[in-house]
């Protein structure tokens, strides 16, 4: 799954990570959708992701109401 999401925040930074530290045995990533990735359960990681133009989550599995407060809806 994959969606786009905002990070406005250092508190949206730590609640990003502290919810996808909560699927230990699931890969989840910030990507900037060309190509970029950062561990979404690294605080420096996801940090590191807030300086791409565009921030993206993947997901293994659908964890849409996990990271619904972070998505950032298109027009």
């Amino acid at each position: 799954m994959k969606f786009k999401i905002r990070l406005d925040t250092y508190t949206d930074i730590k609640r990003l990570v502290e919810i996808a530290t909560g699927f230990p045995s699931e890969k989840i990533t910030v990507t900037d959708g060309n190509g970029l990735r950062a561990n979404a359960k690294s605080y420096l990681g996801v940090m590191s992701a807030t300086e791409y133009n565009e921030l993206w989550l993947e997901t293994e599995n659908e964890h849409y109401h996990d990271f619904r407060d972070f998505m950032q809806i298109e027009d």
